[in-house]
């Protein structure tokens, strides 16, 4: 799994600025969105999203944002144990 590209990170802060964590319409994502990114960017980070866990889908067109500091640290956590066995070999 990669981490997150920039644009990905800034459309969850736009999306959590403007809903937190409650449910929102696909159709008012994008409208929130259309000023900064294209129709297709924005489908394409939010599908990436919902892959990954950090947009859940509730209903057909409906979503609600993850907690990013849960989700940062369960990714962080594969990483250090993995940065700790290439240290401790090296050592």
């Amino acid at each position: 799994m990669r981490w997150l590209k920039k644009r990905e990170i800034v459309i969850y802060f736009l999306l959590y600025r403007k809903f937190g964590y409650n449910v929102f319409n696909l159709g008012e994502a994008l409208d929130v969105l259309k000023p900064f990114f294209s129709k297709k960017v924005s489908l394409s980070a939010i599908k990436y999203m919902q892959k990954i866990g950090l947009i859940n889908k509730v209903d057909f067109l409906e979503y609600r944002l993850s907690n990013f500091n849960e989700y940062i640290y369960l990714m962080s956590i594969d990483y250090l144990k993995r940065r700790a066995t290439l240290r401790h070999k090296i050592q």
